[in-house]
């Protein structure tokens, strides 16, 4: 399993979480307390305000950067004024809900400029798609296996 370290794997096991509570595509639900739609543009900005949680400004402008159209507009921006469909993200961002699943595919894969595994950018593919990410879920051995290289990264890290 290419998942590198446990803040990874709580991204897929929140994904999960809202793979198995949500309702069926397009239909209406609460999120976090909040009335929402299970589409794509939700499931998106949910794991990407998780994602940009306390680095706000870093994550969305390096979106922001990669996710640029052809007028110089950017899909992921402060300004809504040329969307037509702005979705809210986090911390006054806002991503252009009219985007195809292939748009949103390519700013997706940006999010390993971020330092995230290509392996957790492929199951974030799949969750805006739809597509169920159980079967991505570590066994017990992986999940123990990404916890202990955690553990021994954070003691390098304060050894320094």
């Amino acid at each position: 399993m290419g998942i590198k370290n446990s803040v990874e794997y709580l991204y897929l096991v929140l994904m999960l979480r809202w793979e198995k509570s949500a309702p069926p595509d397009r239909h209406q639900c609460f999120l976090d307390g909040e009335p929402a739609r299970n589409t794509q543009v939700t499931r998106m900005a949910y794991i990407l305000e998780k994602i940009a949680a306390g680095q706000e400004g870093r994550t969305y402008q390096l979106l922001s950067r990669h996710s640029r159209r052809d007028d110089g507009e950017s899909y992921i921006s402060q300004d809504t004024s040329w969307m037509k469909e702005p979705y809210p993200l986090s911390g006054g961002w806002y991503f252009e809900g009219c985007t195809s699943f292939v748009q949103k595919q390519g700013i997706l894969q940006h999010l390993t400029k971020l330092g995230l595994s290509p392996t957790l950018v492929d199951c974030v593919d799949d969750f805006v798609g739809g597509k169920s990410i159980e079967h991505r879920i570590p066994s017990e051995e992986e999940a123990e296996e990404i916890l202990r290289r955690s553990i021994e990264a954070e003691k390098r890290q304060d050894d320094t």
